[in-house]
């Protein structure tokens, strides 16, 4: 992930004061790495770098092609990694400022994104799926308090699973939003099913009396 383009650009983060240090690693991915940073005032932060080599950037053009947001989405590999972090930047800022639980952006620059830290000294919060909620119930009721609050700001997520919501002392909060796209674009009402249904699945195990209809009228 440390290829000489993203290096310059992590050296343009520290002399612009955006960051003070990279320190280790919390997570790796088919498109990014995620890092814990820290600023000169020593807070931590997250530090999603993409990868500017990987080969699965064409699994990202469904989800940019349509997006009014971005007309011209890039037609090198390099240029689509810079809209997705552009992407992802600004669906958290939407979905934080509309209520829901999502790490805080802070500052976007080429294929970095540099936003809240979720974790506890050098760790990050387990997925859902590494720690399910002690108390399923409340825990789905604050997930579609998120999901309703960005539903209403007029976006879906995209590819929300039990990979992408960490269990924060039971409270969920959500990540990877780059996949999120606004209700003009063609396949919102697909997007927002396919999420519903992501999330059934999964609470079923440990709600059995769940019903999909049920998950629709919470996000309404």
């Amino acid at each position: 992930v440390f290829d000489e383009p993203t290096l310059r650009a992590i050296q343009q983060l520290f002399s612009r004061g955006v960051l003070y240090t990279l320190e280790n690693i919390l997570a790796t991915g088919k498109e990014a790495n995620v890092f814990r940073g820290k600023t000169h005032d020593g807070r931590n932060r997250a530090v999603k770098i993409y990868r500017l080599n990987t080969a699965t950037f064409r699994k990202l053009a469904p989800y940019i092609d349509g997006d009014p947001r971005f007309p011209h989405g890039g037609k090198s590999h390099r240029d689509r990694m810079f809209v997705w972090a552009q992407k992802e930047y600004k669906n958290l800022h939407l979905m934080h400022a509309a209520g829901a639980r999502v790490p805080r952006p802070y500052h976007v620059h080429r294929n970095l994104l540099v936003m809240q830290y979720l974790g506890w000294r050098y760790r990050p919060y387990p997925t859902l799926r590494e720690l399910p909620p002690a108390k399923p119930r409340e825990f789905l009721e604050q997930l579609m308090d998120s999901i309703g609050a960005w539903q209403h700001a007029g976006l879906a997520h995209g590819d929300l699973s039990e990979y992408n919501v960490l269990n924060v002392r039971e409270t969920p909060w959500v990540i990877d939003v780059g996949q999120g796209v606004p209700r003009q674009h063609p396949r919102f009402d697909e997007l927002h099913a396919r999420d519903m249904a992501n999330i059934y699945r999964w609470f079923r195990k440990w709600l059995p009396e769940l019903k999909l209809e049920e998950l629709e009228t919470w996000s309404m």
